[in-house]
């Protein structure tokens, strides 16, 4: 890959749960953990619940570079939550992150 440079990408996602729904979409979210951490690239695979929101999820993602973003994307796992997501009526939000700091 002569001239290119790989640079980490993350993702910040975050997920609110319909009313009583809370646990359905957790488990949503750890299987999908549970299929990414074995994807080749995916670095990082941390979901956080909101302190003073239960219910809401925020997951931070990270990969080695933007090829594993897409293999991610693309990935059955992440089909099958984008199915889940659709039954729960959620449309989460995403932001794509570039580390500064390195």
């Amino acid at each position: 890959m002569d001239g290119v440079v790989m640079t980490a990408t993350g993702v910040l996602a975050t997920l609110v749960s319909p009313e009583g729904r809370r646990d359905d979409v957790l488990a949503a979210i750890q299987a999908l953990q549970a299929a990414s951490d074995d994807e080749p690239g995916t670095t990082l695979f941390e979901i956080h619940e909101h302190r003073d929101e239960p219910g809401t999820f925020s997951v931070f993602e990270r990969y080695a570079d933007d090829e594993a973003v897409t293999a991610h994307r693309f990935s059955p796992a992440m089909e099958a939550f984008r199915e889940a997501l659709t039954d729960l009526g959620i449309r989460p939000t995403l932001v794509f992150l570039t580390p500064v700091n390195r």
